[in-house]
C-alpha cells in the first residue's frame, strides 16, 4: 500500500480507522506479490542458470519482503522511513516523468529544484533499477572463474535480490502506485466524478485476495525477452501504469472494488496488471543475466537516459 494512505486516511476519516489499522501495508497484498514472483519464475527461459529456475518457491516467498520491513511494532522509524518511498512514484503528468536521470540522487535534486520533496514523490524507478543492477553484478561474479569456489554463496544472493526486486516491479504494475491519485481522487478538477474516498486497499488487497489466483494471469505472460534499454523500459512501464490509474476509478463506479466483486471486466483488468508485473520482472531477471557478460555495453545503454527533463 502507498506509504501515506494509512496515515492520511486516519487523519481525514475517523470512520475508516478500524479498516485502515487492520489492513497490512502491502501493494497487491501478500498474495499478489507472491503470485507475481511465482509466475515470473515459471517463465524463465532454459538458458538461465538452473539454480534460478529451481528457486520458484523462494522467489515467491520473497515477493512481500520489503513490506515486512514496515512492521509498525518496530521501536525506530529508520527502516520504514527509508523504505517507504521506494514503493511508489506520484506522477502528475506523464510528460514530466518521461525522461528521468538514471541516478536517484540526480532525480532528487531535480525534484527539489521544483520545490518538491523527493520523499513525497517517491523513488520507485530507482528501487527497480538498483535491484536489476545488483543482480547483474552478482551474475557477473558468478560467471568469473576466480569465484567458482563461492558460487553457492553468490547464487543465494542472486535469488534474494531477484525476489526483493520483484516486490518493487510488482508495485509498479499497480496503477495507484504511479499517480498522485493514490487513494481517492485528489485534485479539485474531477470531471468524471471519481470517488474521493479510499479505494487503494479495496483494490489491491481485498479484491485480489478474494478473486485472483495465479492461474488467472499466468497464461498472459510470455517467456522472458531481453530488454534493449532496461531503465527506459522501467520508466515506460511505470508510465503505462500511470495511464491506467483513471481506469481503476472508472471501474469502481461500475463494480466496486471489494471481495465480492465478480465482474468479468474487473477480473480481466487486474489479471492483466498482475501479468504485466510478472512479464516485466522476468524480462529484467533475464536481461540482468544476459548483460552480465558485458558490463561496458550495459553501462552504455543506461547512459542513454542520463538527462532529466525539466518541467
Amino acid at each position: 500500500m502507498h506509504h501515506r494512505s494509512l496515515l492520511a486516511m486516519l487523519l481525514a476519516a475517523a470512520v475508516a480507522a478500524p479498516l485502515l489499522f487492520s489492513t497490512p501495508a502491502q501493494a497487491w497484498g501478500e498474495e499478489g506479490h507472491r503470485f507475481i514472483n511465482r509466475v515470473a519464475a515459471e517463465h524463465l527461459p532454459d538458458d538461465v542458470p538452473p539454480f534460478l529456475k529451481a528457486a520458484t518457491a523462494r522467489l515467491a516467498f520473497l515477493g512481500p519482503e520489503p513490506d515486512r520491513w514496515r512492521d509498525s511494532r518496530e521501536l525506530y522509524k529508520a527502516l520504514s522511513e527509508v523504505n517507504g518511498p521506494d514503493h511508489f512514484i506520484d506522477m502528475d503528468k506523464p510528460e514530466n516523468f518521461s525522461a528521468l536521470p538514471n541516478d536517484r540522487y540526480q532525480y532528487a535534486a531535480w525534484l527539489r529544484a521544483q520545490g518538491k520533496d523527493p520523499k513525497d514523490i517517491g523513488f520507485l524507478p530507482y528501487s527497480i533499477l538498483e535491484g536489476y543492477q545488483k543482480m547483474q553484478v552478482l551474475f557477473r561474479l558468478w560467471r568469473e572463474p576466480q569465484h567458482a569456489g563461492e558460487r553457492e554463496q553468490i547464487e543465494q544472493n542472486i535469488i534474494y535480490y531477484a525476489g526483493v526486486m520483484g516486490h518493487y516491479v510488482a508495485d509498479g504494475s499497480q496503477p495507484l502506485h504511479a499517480t498522485i491519485h493514490y487513494n481517492g481522487w485528489s485534485t479539485s478538477a474531477n470531471p468524471d466524478n471519481f470517488t474521493r474516498e479510499p479505494l487503494h486497499w479495496r483494490f489491491e488487497g481485498e479484491y485480489v485476495k478474494a478473486q485472483i489466483k495465479p492461474e488467472d494471469f499466468s497464461g498472459l505472460v510470455k517467456t522472458a525477452q531481453k530488454l534493449n534499454d532496461p531503465f527506459a523500459d522501467i520508466v515506460n512501464y511505470l508510465l503505462e501504469s500511470h495511464r491506467l490509474a483513471p481506469e481503476v476509478y472508472r471501474m469502481d463506479k461500475t463494480a466496486r472494488w471489494e471481495p465480492n466483486n465478480r465482474n468479468a471486466d474487473s477480473k480481466r483488468f487486474v489479471s492483466e496488471r498482475l501479468a504485466a508485473g510478472s512479464q516485466m520482472l522476468v524480462n529484467l531477471w533475464y536481461t540482468a543475466w544476459l548483460n552480465s557478460t558485458d558490463a561496458k555495453s550495459a553501462r552504455a545503454v543506461g547512459q542513454n537516459n542520463s538527462g532529466a527533463k525539466k518541467k
